[in-house]
């Protein structure tokens, strides 16, 4: 089979999205049977496995101004590209694929359609560009990848979609997670970052469906029972309606308890999750979070909330209402007050996280798109 496959993700290799098909295609590499067509928008990255044999780099042609955005791009430019190919089959692999190609089959990943389900929390551009394409191309796609039986769920009820059209794949960590970095490794990352010697970690696009105000708070509460304790927050603020995160927190930077970075080198990940005591994802819209598995894999446990209860093998600290800061303040009070409860959990989550393989990823979605 000749499968296309959008890669554009990779010219920003920025989020989860970006990891999974980078993961996806160091598998595929390896396969014989079928040939990989990869397209980019604006420019074709230089990382040395996508200069194999099984793969054809592609790279969009047409005038700047509509090469300039995703879904402009996507829906004016890639249909007739995608044509010239003779494509089998089009891995959409961000949500949406265009709308006026039907020269092969079609299937589309939607990791999660919270841009649907919780439109408040996303400006109007997002609501947009992921929820009108998103939900267009489920309808008329051959099938649809998810990765969770939480959002195969939301899938069937708002896009009406079929359960015999919908694959759920839960995801793997990196193999490079699996490293265990030395002192000087880490130590490394904390003079880097400017890092404390002890830290509640978050990382990760702050958006409001994550309750990231909630934790700050909760920490905030707690912080003098532990004073060895310090919270690190990673990443850029897209909250809607804006919450200012960093004023929230500058107290407690000011005294050296909180430490605020928008941004981390992607190389600095694993030391990073080794570094914290526990990593901490509270969102109550996600049903698939791929740095908990990360984490686990690293050897750091986390905090989350029953919505991600079943993705990490209900190997965590649940905190039952994200949306409380009394209950995440509790949730937070035992993790840092008990080590024999982080050391459990650090051996529970490394052993849950092992049998969970990337190649075995690949290979359930290379059969479900051979099977359309």
């Amino acid at each position: 089979m000749r499968i296309g496959v959008d890669a554009r993700c990779l010219e920003w290799r920025r989020g989860g999205v970006a990891r999974i098909i980078v993961n996806l295609l160091k598998v595929w590499q390896k396969e014989r049977a079928h040939k990989f067509i990869l397209y980019f928008q604006n420019y074709i990255p230089e990382d040395e496995f996508l200069r194999h044999s099984n793969f054809e780099l592609k790279l969009l042609k047409g005038p700047k101004f509509l090469r300039k955005h995703r879904i402009v791009a996507e829906q004016l430019l890639m249909p007739f590209f995608l044509k010239k190919h003779n494509l089998d089959i089009f891995f959409a692999t961000g949500y949406s694929a265009p709308l006026l190609f039907r020269s092969a089959k079609v299937v589309v990943a939607a990791w999660d359609i919270s841009y649907t389900t919780h439109p408040e929390h996303f400006s109007w551009m997002h609501r947009f560009s992921l929820g009108y394409f998103s939900r267009k191309t489920c309808a008329y796609a051959d099938g649809v990848i998810t990765a969770s039986t939480f959002d195969a769920n939301q899938i069937k009820k708002y896009y009406r979609i079929k359960s015999k059209k919908i694959l759920t794949v839960y995801l793997a960590a990196d193999k490079r997670f699996n490293t265990k970095y030395n002192k000087s490794e880490i130590d490394r990352v904390v003079l880097k970052y400017n890092l404390p010697s002890k830290f509640i970690l978050s990382m990760g696009v702050i958006q409001n469906r994550r309750n990231i105000d909630k934790l700050i708070k909760a920490f905030k509460k707690i912080k003098n029972e532990f004073n060895d304790f310090s919270f690190v927050l990673i990443g850029r603020n897209y909250t809607q309606p804006t919450i200012d995160i960093k004023s929230m927190m500058q107290e407690m930077i000011k005294e050296g308890r909180a430490l605020y970075i928008p941004w981390v080198e992607d190389e600095d990940l694993v030391p990073l999750y080794q570094a914290a005591s526990y990593y901490v994802c509270s969102s109550t819209v996600d049903g698939e979070a791929l740095m908990l598995k990360e984490s686990m894999q690293s050897g750091t446990p986390v905090i989350t909330s029953p919505l991600l209860k079943d993705a990490i093998g209900g190997n965590g600290l649940i905190i039952d209402d994200p949306k409380s800061v009394q209950n995440t303040s509790k949730v937070l009070r035992i993790a840092m007050g008990k080590e024999s409860i982080r050391k459990n959990l650090i051996k529970d989550g490394l052993k849950w996280t092992k049998d969970i393989t990337w190649e075995h990823v690949a290979n359930n979605i290379l059969t479900f798109l051979e099977s359309r």
